[in-house]
């Protein structure tokens, strides 16, 4: 999703109205939200931190001051938070097309820092920036998955370009729940596997019923309170089942 910030011509119809740049979202609801959150905190002249703000603004913990300013025009990235994970791993994060250009004069496409074969990046520490060079063009929050650009000159175009491409490297949790099974002595020290019985009607094989036959465990299944089959785990190799001792296989389910 792709956020629209352009108060430069807002008036009191927009708090009213459906008003959007084509491509965006309410641009006065956007803006409003995104300085709340994320710059709510700084000068808007400095981009120093006010000491006595009482709002977080979500500031990463090496993160250098006089490095916030929300200009009038912008766009945030909203990226899905079903791509994201918990966030955005730092120093990741590109924004701009893949196509190779000869970087000469012509090739500008922003006056004075971009070429065409130019990127925004993450600095690591929460700062747009132009790849290879320290041109600040706006902020990313990490944990919220939002990449915010500040610079009107390169809203401008990435407005006019609207293809571009996004990378990042998301953070996915993975939860490990584990199962003991528990099996007695007397439980499952017979099989029902087709090989051993013999005849139409399922008597077992000769072979399989007398007291030294010992079953092998391959599969444990998990089932539900309703008997129904939710997960089959398979053992690394064959476990004999014991008849004289209790057993307990542990189950591991990543999630």
């Amino acid at each position: 999703m792709i956020g629209i910030l352009d108060i430069t011509t807002s008036s009191l119809d927009h708090y009213t109205s459906s008003y959007a740049i084509p491509g965006g979202n309410n641009t006065v609801l956007t803006y409003h939200s995104v300085k709340q959150l994320y710059y709510s905190a700084f000068n808007k002249n400095s981009g120093s931190i006010i000491e006595s703000s009482s709002f977080d603004n979500y500031i990463e913990s090496s993160f250098t001051s006089a490095s916030r300013f929300l200009n009038p025009s912008g766009a945030v990235y909203s990226l899905p938070r079903t791509k994201v994970g918990t966030h955005i791993e730092p120093s990741t994060f590109k924004l701009g097309s893949t196509q190779e250009y000869i970087t000469t004069q012509e090739d500008y496409v922003v006056k004075d820092y971009l070429y065409k074969s130019d990127v925004v990046v993450d600095d690591g520490e929460g700062n747009l920036i132009i790849s290879g060079t320290v041109k600040n063009v706006g902020n990313i929050i990490y944990s919220h998955g939002q990449a915010i650009i500040t610079d009107p000159e390169l809203f401008q175009y990435y407005f006019e370009q609207p293809g571009q491409d996004i990378t990042w490297k998301s953070n996915q949790p993975i939860y490990t729940y584990n199962y003991n099974i528990k099996i007695s002595d007397y439980e499952y020290n017979f099989t029902l596997n087709p090989t051993a019985q013999t005849g139409s009607d399922g008597q077992l094989a000769d072979n399989v019923t007398g007291s030294y036959f010992q079953p092998y465990i391959t599969t444990v299944g998990l089932y539900n309170d309703s008997n129904e089959l939710i997960a089959v785990a398979k053992l690394a190799q064959p476990l004999p089942k014991s008849a004289n001792t209790e057993m307990t296989i542990q189950v591991k389910l990543d999630i």
